[in-house]
């Protein structure tokens, strides 16, 4: 008995051997991340953050081929960082984590920090994590830092218009975005889906994400087809970009092409497919953006209805609270609504 009480006494002198460690004492003042992400758009991105003398935050974000960019912001943004390096013990993450089993084509990231008492730390991983919480504390460094790939330098030539479209046997599917002084206009009509809606509450990073996209593949360069000689009884995809210096490009690209037309025209399957996936999930987090909105802030809004053929039948304006305004009927222009 006398020993489990002089145990018991030493575990609450100096603390239980599962208590969290307290974290680094000295101030993160700079960290470095960056990952590549198999053959998907910005495949290959590094995010810098360092805390300047006045306080603020420096943010330098560097993709692929692209000129690096920068920001200055806030320095809460390194305090959230510190924040999570503090709750994971990120400083002891060391060396290179990698999976028993050989992957191809996997992730890879890397990630190094710097103390204010001058100590460094860094390491690295291909498709595997640092034990205890590595995954979610490099999750959570990648979240505060992804932010600014879609922040928009005053500087840059603004994308004010883009248009994607997508046609095969089964059905249409169509996402768009105009910038203009008065208003930013989204529309979409979802796969196989005969309804196409438009709304004036568009949030502009999806065609600071989209600008980001066209240069990285390229797809500027790309001859394709000739869009007013569009054959529409073969599936196919187009995309619009119009630039506020008057640049403007029209692709048209066929699935049915034969894979070696397709290299000859720079224009690989995997582009195509990988182009679709990622205009999919960023109008997807657009549309339930906008649907999450109070009516006000949704304001007007209008639905189109298509035939089979993707003819349109009829579009109807209605209010922010969903309240019918208007339409137009293009079989019957005499109808109201």
């Amino acid at each position: 008995m006398t020993k489990i009480l002089i145990l018991m006494s030493l575990l609450s002198l100096f603390g239980c051997g599962h208590s969290k460690p307290a974290g680094p004492a000295a101030r993160l003042d700079r960290i470095h991340y960056s990952a590549t992400h198999g053959y998907h758009a910005y495949s290959n991105i590094g995010y810098s953050a360092e805390r300047l003398s006045d306080g603020k935050t420096r943010i330098v974000v560097e993709v692929g081929n692209d000129r690096d960019r920068v920001f200055e912001t806030e320095g809460s943004v390194m305090d959230s960082l510190e924040a999570v390096v503090r709750e994971y013990r990120m400083d002891r993450f060391d060396g290179h984590y990698q999976p028993k089993m050989d992957i191809l084509d996997g992730d890879s990231w890397s990630l190094s920090l710097t103390f204010s008492d001058g100590k460094e730390s860094s390491c690295s991983g291909y498709m595997a994590y640092p034990p205890k919480g590595g995954a979610a504390a490099i999750g959570k460094v990648e979240d505060i830092l992804s932010r600014w790939l879609y922040v928009e330098p005053a500087e840059e030539i603004a994308l004010t218009k883009f248009r994607y479209e997508y046609h095969d046997a089964e059905g249409d599917e169509v996402y768009s975005f105009n910038r203009s002084e008065s208003f930013n206009a989204v529309y979409f009509r979802l796969y196989g889906q005969r309804e196409g809606w438009n709304y004036y509450c568009g949030d502009t990073t999806v065609l600071v994400w989209m600008a980001r996209e066209i240069q990285w593949s390229h797809l500027g360069s790309y001859t394709g087809e000739d869009l007013s000689q569009e054959d529409k009884s073969r599936p196919r995809w187009i995309m619009i970009a119009e630039y506020a210096d008057g640049t403007r490009y029209e692709k048209i690209d066929y699935l049915d092409r034969k894979v070696e037309d397709s290299w000859r025209h720079n224009v690989p399957s995997f582009t195509e497919m990988g182009l679709r996936s990622e205009v999919q999930q960023r109008f997807s987090e657009e549309i339930h953006r906008i649907e999450a909105l109070e009516p006000a802030e949704k304001g007007e809004h209008s639905c189109t209805t298509y035939d089979a053929a993707g003819k349109a039948l009829r579009t109807i304006n209605y209010d922010g609270a969903g309240d019918v305004l208007n339409g137009h009927d293009y079989r019957d222009p005499d109808l109201k609504f």
